[in-house]
């Protein structure tokens, strides 16, 4: 939204089909909440995410037409922001769960 030869009405148009797009995307990500998805419940709303998330990418910050070491800086923000959402992950899943209540431990009374 530089301004390389738009219109201003042009720039308002575009900014507000994106901003009627994202409120769409959240209105879904709001009813994905409360549907029954069972496990398919956190794949649809990080797909939702990921669709927002191109979307302020490739407008609002312009990246289909920012230079390489710009588009390249947005890469590696996002592929971090992938290894810890996976480490995350890896970790619930390979944790051993604990039942609710923990052993309480021998308190050591002073002689």
């Amino acid at each position: 939204m530089s301004g390389r030869g738009e219109s201003a009405g042009r720039l308002w148009l575009r900014a507000g089909l994106v901003w009627l797009a994202l409120t769409g995307l959240l209105a879904a990500t709001i009813l994905g909440a409360y549907l029954p998805l069972g496990t398919w419940k956190l794949p649809v709303a990080l797909g939702i995410a990921g669709l927002k998330a191109g979307l302020v990418g490739l407008v609002f910050m312009e990246l289909a037409s920012a230079r390489a070491i710009t588009r390249f800086a947005a890469l590696s923000g996002f592929l971090f922001a992938a290894l810890l959402m996976a480490i995350v992950l890896l970790e619930e899943a390979t944790r051993s769960h604990l039942s609710d209540t923990f052993p309480v431990a021998a308190r050591a009374t002073p002689e």
